[in-house]
């Protein structure tokens, strides 16, 4: 006591401290945690409607709940375009908007495909894009209590509504891959729907996340997937070849195909892609990634700047 006395500023810190750790027993909520993962995580912003006319009216649409023009626009998008529709619906649209349409429409799946793209994207807002040491235990509750969320909404839409079969499939394979799930319900998930949607994009990209070692998969699932690509479309191929390359310099030893992965990093270049193919600005920031990683400063500055319309950071 005559030490506080001496020094009454140290009973602040005591008090402080015990702040601390009844919030953080009793709330969940842990200021030192939250202030260590806002200084260590990736700085990024991600704009997924590319400043598009089209994908930005439909934002305004939706968010003035015009409905049956959120529909209209949707119904009319090839694949690409629809997959990113929806995660512009799931950044920039209301999710208060999606659960007034759900309630006045409970039949209707899109506004449940909208939620839950809505809670995937606030999911990985609060994660974040650091490896999962970044990330702080109160955090991944609150990531999986999202992901649990977005997993409810997507299995309460019609499995024999096959309008959007596709982008539900993408959404629960997104979901799967960060929680913990029988490998069976991931493979059939993609299964079912790549059937009719085999060279859908962004169903793909979520099935190789799934697949692929560092989301838990192991490498007998992945190549027993990449063996399909041969059936699969060239921008398919060069999509999974890129996300492949980049978990080898990322995660694995890559010092043997180091000269294979430049020279694919470099012959993208001279590919050319149709406007319409918006899930190209994925490929492109892993191309960009993978460069920068690389200390390729060229590649890496022409990727940055054709991927800026979505991402930058």
């Amino acid at each position: 006591m005559e030490f506080i006395n001496e020094y009454p500023w140290v009973k602040w810190v005591f008090i402080g401290a015990g702040v601390l750790y009844l919030l953080e027993k009793y709330v969940g909520f842990s200021p030192i945690d939250k202030l260590i993962n806002k200084a260590t995580s990736y700085k990024f912003k991600m704009i997924s409607h590319l400043n598009d006319p089209k994908l930005k009216q439909l934002i305004e649409d939706f968010n003035q709940k015009h409905y049956t023009n959120v529909e209209s626009y949707l119904g009319a998008m090839n694949a690409s375009y629809r997959a990113f529709a929806f995660k512009s619906l799931g950044q920039f649209g209301h999710i208060d908007v999606a659960e007034d349409w759900e309630d006045n429409a409970p039949g209707n799946a899109t506004p449940k495909i909208i939620k839950a793209y809505q809670l995937i994207h606030k999911a990985w807002e609060i994660r974040g894009r650091g490896t999962i040491d970044t990330v702080t235990e109160m955090d991944q509750k609150a990531f999986k209590k999202e992901l649990h969320l977005a997993e409810d909404e997507l299995l309460a839409v019609n499995a024999n509504d096959g309008k959007y079969q596709a982008n539900v499939a993408s959404a629960l394979l997104k979901v799967y891959k960060s929680i913990e799930v029988e490998r069976e319900k991931i493979h059939k998930t993609f299964n079912d729907a790549q059937k009719v949607n085999p060279n859908d994009a962004d169903l793909n990209f979520q099935y190789f996340a799934c697949v692929s070692p560092k989301w838990g998969g192991t490498h007998e699932e992945m190549n027993a997937y990449t063996a399909t690509l041969k059936h699969r479309s060239d921008f398919i191929n060069y999509l999974i070849q890129a996300q492949y390359y980049m978990d080898l310099v990322f995660f694995e030893n890559h010092k043997g195909e180091e000269d294979q992965i430049k020279e694919f990093i470099t012959s993208m270049k001279t590919v050319q892609f149709d406007s319409d193919e918006l899930y190209r600005f994925e490929l492109y920031l892993l191309l960009y990634w993978t460069s920068s990683n690389l200390k390729l400063k060229e590649d890496a500055k022409y990727y940055k700047g054709i991927t800026e319309p979505y991402w930058e950071d």
